[in-house]
């Protein structure tokens, strides 16, 4: 049937969510899909999943995050409904879950004790503890595990082997799963990335860093993930952000673009002749040392990333494009409530006017630890131990705990 224009009118009128930001958010069911055809979709889901609630009439609902279309519409109706619509994710800290309930990737518990630490001054103990993690991460710079994961050389090895059969396993068992792609898909996908990576290798797109030159460095953001798609959707297209910020710097300074340890061999050699074409642009390698090139920037201009939190950590101003969880310190520039034409004033503000703020930082790390939980959520494909009982246990307690404290509200604590 063809969609229901009219019907789907009133329905984003009454979520007050646009459509397209949700048709933008799905990585894998819009291909070969007319336009007609993705309209038709979004109206079966809305239709379906509002009938799901009214069978089962929910009084929660958890997940991991909003990532995709249906996800996206499963979110605007319980918001519609009033219903405690939980996420449970990383805290951004080693081993400690986040478990929230206001926006996408908005930690609204962490957040409420980070306005109280402000409000009140932390205790001796507080800034004691916040203090020795910074100190910590400064002397050794740590990444989260599920980026040590994904930090690997493509290749064919015995543990490709195995996660192919893997693979092989799943497509089998259910064919039409639209998240799958073929066995044969997989083949040419590894291939592709190899033969990519030697080709990147072979033109010499990338460059070092250049002792002494003054920078403001931008990580490129690995993509298709939902930390563009939900979080910054009208900032997908990175060789024209990276145009904009390059023409936004002020004179004496050079833009540093980083490419993603996940990225090896994803991109085209074309897509990084595109970027080294940009004349304020110099083009970095993935293996570059990301902590030295974050201490010695002038400031760190991310869409949403985390390398953005990293340079938080090093007192670094960091500019952000998207809806990213740290956007609430005073050290953050949000490019995304300034029109274009004033970023240059913001870069300026930024490298030239910046003053650390170690209070607020260090509230923010103690917010991040006092609301959050003990315990990891990841893919078990690459993390398998957050199987383990005892995790998965951690990842209960966490949910039931933070839903326990919305039906009971009570000073909010947690255990280190």
């Amino acid at each position: 049937h063809p969609p229901d224009i009219e019907w789907l009118e009133q329905r984003e009128r009454e979520l007050g969510v646009s459509f397209s930001r949700m048709i933008a958010a799905e990585r894998h069911l819009l291909k070969s899909r007319t336009y007609s055809q993705i309209q038709r979709l979004v109206e079966v889901a809305l239709r379906q999943i509002a009938a799901a609630f009214d069978r089962a009439q929910p009084d929660l609902i958890f997940s991991e995050d909003v990532s995709c279309l249906h996800s996206y519409i499963h979110w605007a109706i319980a918001q519609e409904r009033g219903i405690p619509f939980y996420r449970i994710g990383s805290a951004r800290l080693p081993k400690r879950l986040a478990v929230y309930a206001t926006g996408f990737q908005r930690l609204d518990r962490q957040l409420r004790i980070y306005n109280e630490l402000l409000a009140r001054g932390l205790t001796d103990a507080e800034r004691e503890h916040a203090t020795e993690f910074i100190r910590a991460f400064r002397e050794r710079p740590f990444r989260m595990p599920v980026m040590a994961a994904w930090d690997r050389v493509p290749s064919i090895d015995l543990g490709e082997v195995r996660r192919f059969q893997q693979i092989v396993s799943y497509y089998l068992g259910d064919t039409s799963n639209p998240t799958m792609v073929s066995p044969t898909e997989v083949i040419l996908q590894r291939l592709r990335r190899i033969a990519r990576l030697k080709l990147a290798e072979q033109a010499n797109v990338f460059e070092p860093a250049q002792a002494g030159e003054k920078y403001v460095l931008f990580p490129l953001h690995y993509q298709p993930e939902a930390t563009t798609l939900v979080q910054a959707p009208l900032y997908l297209d990175q060789i024209a952000l990276v145009q904009d910020i390059a023409r936004s710097l002020p004179i004496g300074h050079r833009l540093y673009v980083k490419e993603h340890v996940s990225s090896r061999g994803r991109r085209p050699v074309s897509y990084y002749r595109a970027l080294a074409a940009i004349e304020q642009v110099r083009l970095l390698s993935p293996d570059q040392d990301t902590w030295s090139l974050i201490k010695n920037a002038d400031a760190i201009a991310v869409i949403t990333g985390t390398a953005g939190w990293e340079g938080l950590l090093f007192d670094k101003p960091v500019v952000t494009f998207g809806d990213a969880f740290y956007n609430d310190l005073p050290h953050v520039y949000r490019a995304s409530e300034t029109p274009k034409d004033g970023w240059y004033r913001l870069f300026r503000k930024a490298i030239f006017e910046h003053r650390p703020d170690q209070t607020a930082l260090l509230a923010f790390v103690e917010a991040l630890h006092l609301g959050s939980f003990p315990g990891s959520i990841h893919n078990p494909n690459k993390i398998p131990e957050v199987l383990e009982p005892e995790n998965i246990d951690n990842i209960v307690t966490a949910l039931v705990q933070r839903m326990q404290e919305d039906r009971e509200p009570t000073p909010l604590r947690a255990e280190r």
